[in-house]
């Protein structure tokens, strides 16, 4: 077995370590091409398990992909791949690495984490408020002030992303140039924590940037869900993506939760995520008694902030037992 057979079936993880947007089958990322900068043209089906991927400016494999992002050779991604799939070619087999790998990256995000700063009085505070975002997280997000990027020195805004149990899954950086968004492909990254087995069956994985409220609100972006905490006083967790906003949960003790969703005009992805939301939190056992799912006319509620919008909302009632 070679180094492109023991890849197969590997992607998702190859991609992740790269920052490259992830496998999205049949539907197409929502965010930039990492090639040509497109939103919304591209996308990874995986097919045979080999990476492939689609583009309106290009198409191939996952090494095609590989050598046209990372401005590597072939040998040195290669090497680079043996490492992060855990295969030696010397012995011509798999050798189970990931979990021991996981383990250690996540105790030195443990140790090194409450060594960084808060975000006050940093260019990620500075880059926040050119966003008209002034309410600042309480919880699990610090400042990295030097973020290997694919050879480029960034910043960075850490955030830890845990689940129902507490149990650290993700960390999640968005990454920044001084005060600014950086200008690379993808502009945040998520790496895991645990193995991939865990991640697959935990709920409710989320930033938690407030403490837990009676009245709790979840949004997608940090950015989203600051802005929420901004413009109505309610305590918001961010999601990171859609994908675990739908198997969100409330915790104990919240009675109304509001789901801030993204108004994604081409796809209705916020929608959809927000009213699955919704629907798990009605039919669970947990202390819920109402759900309002909300959302701007368009964009998200960041861009509410910058460009004001109409506010709508869907408010449902959890059925009282007789």
């Amino acid at each position: 077995m070679n180094t492109r057979e023991a890849a197969v079936g590997q992607w998702p993880k190859i991609l992740n370590h790269y920052g490259l947007p992830p496998v999205t089958g049949k539907r197409h990322f929502k965010g930039k091409c990492p090639l040509c900068g497109a939103k919304g043209k591209y996308r990874c089906d995986d097919l045979e398990g080999r990476g492939t991927f689609i583009c309106t400016c290009d198409r191939g494999d996952g090494w095609h992909l590989l050598t046209r992002t990372q401005g590597k050779d072939i040998k040195t991604l290669m090497d680079e791949v043996d490492q992060i799939i855990g295969f030696r070619r010397e012995q011509g087999q798999n050798v189970p690495k990931e979990a021991a790998t996981v383990d250690q990256y996540r105790e030195r995000v443990l140790a090194n984490f409450p060594r960084l700063p808060q975000l006050k009085n940093t260019p990620a505070e500075q880059y926040l408020n050119g966003r008209g975002i002034y309410a600042l997280p309480a919880n699990d997000v610090r400042y990295g002030s030097r973020q290997k990027y694919h050879g480029l020195n960034l910043q960075a805004m850490c955030s830890l992303m845990t689940d129902e149990k507490a149990t650290l899954c993700y960390l999640h950086r968005t990454y920044l140039d001084g005060n600014k968004k950086a200008d690379v492909i993808p502009n945040k990254k998520t790496d895991s924590l645990q193995n991939d087995n865990y991640l697959k069956h935990t709920r409710s994985v989320a930033i938690r940037l407030f403490p837990v409220a009676s009245t709790l609100g979840i949004a997608e972006g940090i950015e989203t869900a600051l802005s929420c905490k901004q413009l109505y006083g309610v305590n918001t967790w961010s999601t990171a993506n859609a994908g675990f906003m739908k198997k969100f949960i409330a915790p104990p003790g919240v009675m109304h939760l509001i789901i801030f969703a993204d108004m994604d005009l081409n796809s209705a992805t916020g929608h959809s995520a927000a009213f699955e939301c919704a629907h798990v939190n009605l039919v669970a056992r947990n202390d819920i008694q109402k759900v309002t799912v909300r959302w701007p006319d368009s964009g998200d509620f960041n861009d509410l902030i910058q460009n004001g919008e109409q506010v709508r909302e869907q408010v449902f009632y959890k059925k009282v037992a007789a």
